[in-house]
């Protein structure tokens, strides 16, 4: 209904619901998460952030996640803010965050009420504090979500999967599991505007969204990697896996024999003609010699050296 309004109406309805959907969170976790069981809580977590799609316009179309005995590391590709609450929708998880969002209004203290993690960028001493309690959650049972391309892109290409935060799946031999999201417009198109990039602030952010008539978040599951070897070898095969979900290219400097082999998305032989190499569109990767300034650069926080800290650069709630 909405997606006929007006933009300007259209607008302001879906934010004046937010801060509605806003005030029963706040209300919930803070009078009513002490007296929840832990079943209770996941369950209004997951509850919470499916309505929270909806009042934004957002159609969520969710694969079912594997069915584990246990716990597991969730990764996935980063485009938004929004890809917090598509992934609660599907699958309740501890996400990893950066410390500022903790400071945060109203979105920090949701994000610490939901069992978030909270990491200082650039400091590997935090990064070894934080793999100790990814370490417990995952050994409880419970699943943890990184970000391990450590920054947003626009959803088009696919950034290499740094290995640090999967120091915990192979210590505890646990399943890492692949996930991949990406966001259309009613008509099955590409759209950029839940992309969290290019600096915008959360409010300009949010306003591109609830600007559009609708949107369509899809978020699929692979099949989970048990560890191996090399927690480089593991980013590399999770990677990969990734990759395939999304028909694209893994990023470069991914180890060729974890590279897709096939199928759509995967890259190109050698020797095939530059004009017959894929150009453009979802998941493709920059053709040599495109100026390091008109590359996709991602969004808030570039991306970090091999062995830096990764995390999301949005807020979880």
């Amino acid at each position: 209904m909405l997606a006929r309004l007006p933009v300007t109406l259209r607008r302001t309805l879906r934010i004046s619901l937010l801060m509605l959907h806003l005030a029963w969170g706040v209300t919930v976790a803070g009078l009513a998460f002490p007296l929840f069981k832990p079943v209770q809580r996941d369950r209004f977590i997951t509850a919470w952030a499916r309505r929270l799609l909806r009042v934004l316009g957002v159609r969520a179309q969710l694969a079912p996640a594997p069915r584990l005995p246990g716990g597991a590391l969730l990764v996935c590709n980063h485009i938004s803010w929004l890809d917090i609450y598509l992934i609660y929708a599907a699958q309740r998880v501890h996400f990893v965050s950066k410390a500022e969002v903790r400071a945060w209004p109203v979105a920090g203290w949701l994000a610490q009420k939901s069992g978030t993690l909270f990491i200082e960028r650039g400091r590997r001493a935090d990064t070894a504090r934080i793999i100790p309690e990814m370490h417990d959650l995952m050994q409880d049972g419970a699943w943890v979500a990184v970000f391990p391309e450590g920054t947003t892109s626009d959803g088009r290409a696919l950034r290499r999967f740094m290995p640090s935060l999967l120091q915990p799946a192979v210590q505890l031999n646990c399943p890492v599991v692949p996930a991949a999201l990406h966001y259309r417009t009613l008509a099955g198109e590409y759209s950029a505007a839940p992309a969290y990039i290019d600096d915008i602030s959360m409010w300009q952010s949010l306003k591109q969204i609830v600007s559009e008539p609708g949107l369509i978040a899809e978020l699929q599951f692979g099949e989970p990697i048990l560890p191996n070897g090399h927690r480089r070898e593991l980013a590399a095969l999770a990677e990969a896996a990734t990759a395939r979900l999304l028909g694209a290219a893994p990023a470069r400097g991914t180890p060729p024999d974890a590279r897709p082999t096939g199928g759509h998305g995967a890259a190109p032989a050698r020797g095939t003609p530059p004009d017959a190499r894929p150009t453009g569109g979802h998941g493709a990767a920059p053709a040599r010699g495109t100026p390091p300034d008109a590359r996709p650069t991602g969004g808030h926080g570039a991306a970090a050296s091999d062995t830096a800290p990764q995390t999301p650069a949005d807020p979880p709630a």
